[in-house]
């Protein structure tokens, strides 16, 4: 794992998409230039260039959105895929569809040729041709998972492995458990008794993950350097497990070593520009949506009456409280029994609400709540005081998402969506860690990149 503005990222996922998008512009670029044969140009013609790169690129476009939204870029999901192809089939479908839409249109907007008569056809076919044989090239493309052996066979080392096989993206294989105490595991064919360095050559593992129960009880550390010099990467449970991941586990987290960790660290600098892009960003939304909010505040009135808005008291940075404004979407006794969690299907939302909730106009007015310097555009998000304490003594980390702004969006809405339970806020408090440990304006804009899929799939609410 690659650390890129202290957001971490995946060398080979990235080295698979640029191979596929290298793959699928030489595709389309060679459609274009078989243009010509299928619609014959006077032989003294001279070629264009410009045009030709300029559909290639448009159209790779096409495909790669095609196959974002529809989840190929996870590895998990494109693995499971492979067997049937019905998703990629529908990608390419919806790719091949967005370049008829460019044919019909294009030629009326763009001068010089756009799209000449057999170009829609042949950029289709080969896009799609190119697409089908880097996913079926895929496990060699990625390579090998690499070979992950933890040293620790106890409930950590356990609970690490099962993790990485679900959310992994197949890019780690765990190829044993090193028992450093007596009792340790059970019985188990990837069990491993003795020395760290014979252990390390029989599993042939790359790295080494120390998850032992309790450190005091000492490490083999002569051992550990050793794998070190022979080119063995060495690293603690902690840390692969937020570079894999991309959270912080709760339950190997010790919150004293949380102190002297590099990150939890934002600069003046940092903060302005944040603040400055909250501010037009949110003017220019306010802007834009201005249309579709008067809309949505004449169907509230329609199909239920006043009030239109919404409000209800939140916890922002530094356990300050303030008020945000919402497009109603419940009913208006919604709440005569008390709080409570929203639940998918929940009665209480009003037939126009579920359609606000899954376009996310309802989470408009909050823009005002950026404006006011209250929220920002990312970031945790801001929960009310009345479930904020019972969740803070379930969990205490959960005061350090108090150490940042709330948001609009954030990377636990976008990594885990909705939580409607003590036990689901926990899981969304390791994602919001991880943001508020490793923030920064990249982690930002991939919050942001992944947020417009979200809003245009309309995944996620409740």
């Amino acid at each position: 794992m690659v650390r890129v503005f202290n957001h971490w990222l995946s060398p080979r996922k990235a080295a698979f998409f640029v191979a596929e998008e290298t793959v699928l512009v030489l595709a389309l670029l060679a459609g274009a230039a078989l243009g010509p044969v299928a619609a014959p140009h006077p032989v003294d013609a001279r070629p264009d260039v410009a045009p030709a790169v300029l559909r290639a690129t448009l159209a790779a476009m096409a495909f790669a959105g095609s196959l974002y939204f529809g989840d190929l870029y996870d590895l998990h999901v494109a693995a499971r895929d492979r067997a049937e192809g019905r998703r990629l089939l529908r990608a390419l479908g919806a790719a091949v569809a967005a370049l008829a839409a460019a044919y019909i249109v294009l030629p009326h907007l763009v001068p010089m040729g756009w799209l000449p008569r057999g170009s829609l056809t042949l950029a289709a076919a080969g896009g799609a041709l190119a697409v089908i044989a880097v996913r079926a090239a895929m496990p060699a493309v990625l390579g090998a998972p690499i070979r992950i052996l933890l040293l620790g066979a106890g409930d950590r080392a356990r609970r690490l492995a099962r993790a990485i096989e679900e959310e992994g993206d197949q890019l780690f294989e765990v190829v044993g458990f090193l028992a450093t105490g007596a009792g340790e595991g059970g019985a188990s064919p990837l069990l491993f008794i003795g020395p760290l360095g014979p252990v390390v050559a029989r599993t042939r593992a790359q790295i080494v993950v120390v998850a032992v129960e309790d450190r005091r009880a000492g490490l083999p550390v002569d051992e550990l350097l050793a794998c070190r010099t022979r080119g063995v990467q060495v690293t603690n449970d902690v840390s692969f497990a937020e570079a894999t991941l991309k959270r912080l586990p709760l339950e190997l987290v010790r919150p004293s070593a949380l102190i002297f960790d590099e990150g939890f660290r934002v600069s003046r600098t940092r903060r302005a520009v944040k603040r400055a892009l909250d501010l037009a960003a949110a003017t220019a939304l306010l802007v834009l949506a201005g249309p579709a909010m008067a809309a949505t505040a004449l169907a509230i009135w329609v199909c239920d009456g006043r009030p239109i808005f919404y409000s209800q008291e939140r916890t922002g940075a530094l356990g300050r409280g303030y008020r945000i404004w919402k497009f109603r979407t419940m009913r208006r006794d919604a709440e005569k029994m008390g709080a409570a969690w929203a639940a998918d299907r929940d009665p209480r939302v009003l037939p126009i609400g579920r359609f606000l909730r899954r376009s996310r106009l309802d989470e408009l007015p909050q823009l005002w709540n950026v404006l006011r310097g209250e929220m920002s555009l990312v970031g945790p998000r801001p929960e009310r005081p009345i479930f904020l304490a019972e969740l803070k003594r379930h969990y205490p980390l959960f005061a350090m998402r108090e150490l940042v702004k709330p948001g609009l969006t954030g990377w636990a809405q976008l990594r885990y969506g909705y939580g409607a339970s003590v036990a689901e806020m926990g899981r969304k408090l390791e994602y919001d860690l991880y943001y508020i440990k490793n923030c920064s304006l990249f982690l930002d804009l991939v919050c942001l990149f992944h947020t417009a899929k979200t809003v245009l799939s309309g995944r996620g609410a409740r």
